[in-house]
């Protein structure tokens, strides 16, 4: 074991540290991950969370790409506000956002804020985007730059609310299910190429997408299976980075099965840069928590603290990746 595996290795157990998110209860494949190769994105809902776990595990997580998403803590753990200031036009107070930003990290719910400086960040929107408004992605932009952190900003691109893709999915102006746009423009190239620096050319994909269980799920309202995208390399012992792709509201499997999985994009980069790419899910829900397009959360419907190391969500994904990274059993 390198020196560098153990550290992620711990890093990701000192996250995973409730009965509910044991690793010693998943029975899947493990896999040799590179500690200087974790990162994350998502969709709308779900770049909403994926800022959460890059900003709450800033020392694991290298690098984040949102598609049109806002700024970390927008919601303030309160759907009536994610709905007035996070979406669509809204207009949140980013020296407030930030004021709480640095409350959690004196708490020491999130790691030290130092990791951000010089962290790798692409945010798009598209102009035509009329369930994100320009003032939030100007607003992640300014909180993330204020961190530090090196923002790539795409705005002038015109896409429909979705991922855009090189030719997979509806037309490039179609809001619709799956919520992939066929654009000719490789949103997954240019995250992981601004995550990772210089990549090798995409491939074909000819490894496994794979479910694996994921324990702890129901507790944190998260679907039992996840998919995990393993290239032949990786499966074969070699040191793997992981990408976390995190889906939208509408996109989660038991609404689009394993189309967002297959479709996004990542998985051709990953063949060729020996990444793995996992993709957790959602769970609906109609009753308590009210959830019914399957969304992360980013405003507060598992508890108060889910946007930190302690939330539910990001407690069972790290012990995914703490599982999926540890020894065979």
């Amino acid at each position: 074991m390198t020196a560098r595996w153990l550290l992620l290795l711990s890093a990701l157990l000192a996250v995973a540290c409730s009965e509910q998110t044991a690793t010693e209860d998943y029975a899947g494949p493990r896999y040799t991950l590179d500690a200087e190769r974790i990162s994350v994105s998502g969709i709308s809902a779900g770049a909403y969370m994926a800022g959460q776990m890059h900003v709450a595990m800033s020392a694991t997580v290298r690098g984040a790409g949102l598609i049109a998403g806002g700024p970390y803590g927008c919601a303030q753990n309160s759907l009536s506000i994610a709905l007035e200031q996070c979406t669509k036009e809204g207009n949140p107070d980013v020296d407030k956002l930030q004021a709480a930003l640095k409350q959690s990290a004196e708490a020491d719910l999130i790691d030290d804020l130092a990791h951000l400086d010089g962290s790798p960040v692409w945010l798009f929107r598209s102009p035509t985007d009329d369930l994100v408004g320009q003032t939030l992605l100007d607003a992640t932009a300014e909180q993330y730059r204020a961190l530090g952190a090196r923002v790539t900003l795409v705005d002038d691109f015109e896409a429909a609310h979705g991922v855009p893709t090189i030719g997979t999915g509806a037309a490039c102006a179609s809001f619709e299910s799956p919520y992939l746009n066929a654009c000719n423009f490789d949103a997954a190239g240019a995250i992981l190429g601004t995550i990772y620096g210089s990549l090798e050319p995409r491939g074909e994909v000819t490894g496994e997408l794979l479910t694996v269980s994921v324990p702890g799920a129901d507790a944190a309202d998260l679907l039992p299976d996840a998919f995990l995208y393993v290239p032949a390399e990786c499966a074969a012992g070699e040191s793997c980075g992981l990408h976390v792709f995190f889906h939208g509201c509408s996109q989660s499997s038991e609404l689009v099965g394993d189309a967002v999985a297959r479709g996004a994009g990542f998985n051709e980069w990953a063949e060729s840069n020996r990444l793995l790419v996992l993709y957790p899910q959602a769970r609906r829900s109609k009753v308590a928590p009210i959830n019914p397009l399957g969304c992360f959360d980013w405003w507060g419907y598992t508890d108060d603290r889910y946007r930190t190391r302690e939330g539910k969500q990001i407690q069972v994904i790290a012990a995914l990746l703490a599982a999926l990274a540890g020894p065979s059993p």
